[in-house]
């Protein structure tokens, strides 16, 4: 079977938003399908003027490299502060359509952002 979810992306092989082995297994006698562990905090790093416009320009290259329909979306939401309402109507999206475009971009964009923290 394929995941209704591949099919906008290009059938089945297309990466998911998030990598299945960053949640617990869902046997996890406690937390089953929860994150295995936290993400960074991000935040202490990023009151740093010099690490701050830093990561603006890793934000914008990310946002630059997703695919068209995620980053519009991202940049609408995200960028320009529409509501899901006024992106829906706007780009003739359903409501669930938008918030999976919206899923997967701020997913990759977290990735990116990942990738960066890790080596600074």
């Amino acid at each position: 079977t394929i995941p209704f979810s591949d099919l906008e992306l290009g059938g089945a092989g297309a990466e998911p938003a998030v990598k299945v082995g960053r949640f617990l297994s869902l046997d996890h006698p406690d937390f089953p399908g929860h994150w295995a562990s936290p993400g960074h905090r991000w935040a202490e790093m990023a009151e740093d003027p010099v690490i701050g416009r830093e990561t603006m320009a890793v934000l914008r290259r990310g946002l630059e490299g997703l695919p068209r329909a995620q980053r519009v979306v991202v940049e609408l939401r995200g960028v320009k502060g529409w509501t899901a309402a006024e992106v829906c109507a706007a780009l003739e999206l359903s409501e669930a359509n938008q918030r999976v475009l919206l899923h997967r971009g701020r997913s990759r964009l977290r990735a990116v952002l990942e990738v960066y923290f890790a080596d600074a």
